[in-house]
């Protein structure tokens, strides 16, 4: 008589970079990585991202809600931020660290973002800590989470794909709070 055997873990080669940045951030080996722990990591690796906007990739990735992720929802992180990495360095032709309003406009338009210049205006004040008219990653990363979720929130509601919505004040309330982070 066979007895059922659950499914094994999946379990990456050895060799995994993403396991292995994993297995470092997961500090406290819970199996799961937290804002504070993600933080850390960043800022060892010379990534001087703040607590606010690695809880905001977290709740990106974060699948059930819990506020953390697991080596699951860690790897679509690992790729988002690899990525932004790519991305940002190749856009600072000047090698500044930082991305001016033209070279983020280009960016976002690569992106499939069409912004009124009033919209692109008030997102690059948002998102320039500094006030230096530029970004630097942690703002760029932060400007790129911020439009991927009003995106996706706006999708929700746009069902038949046509880039507009008409919402109640009840339905506006709930998208916006949906995207407050």
């Amino acid at each position: 008589m066979a007895y059922y055997q659950p499914p094994m873990a999946f379990q990456p080669p050895a060799n995994d970079p993403c396991r292995a940045w994993f297995d470092a951030v997961d500090v406290d080996r819970s199996g799961y990585v937290s804002p504070p722990e993600l933080t850390q990591c960043l800022q060892r690796a010379g990534h001087n991202f703040s607590v606010e906007i690695c809880a905001k990739m977290i709740r990106m990735f974060d699948r059930d809600g819990s506020g953390q992720i697991s080596f699951m929802e860690f790897q679509q992180l690992f790729a988002f931020l690899n990525g932004m990495i790519a991305g940002f360095r190749a856009r600072d032709r000047d090698g500044s660290g930082r991305l001016d309003g033209g070279e983020v406009r280009i960016a976002l338009q690569q992106s499939g973002y069409q912004l009124a210049e009033p919209t692109f205006q008030l997102m690059m004040r948002k998102f320039d800590r500094a006030q230096q008219g530029s970004l630097d990653l942690n703002g760029y990363t932060e400007l790129s989470v911020a439009l991927g979720t009003a995106r996706n929130v706006f999708s929700f509601y746009d069902r038949s794909r046509t880039g507009q919505v008409t919402f109640t004040f009840d339905t506006f309330t709930t998208a916006s709070m949906s995207m407050m982070v």
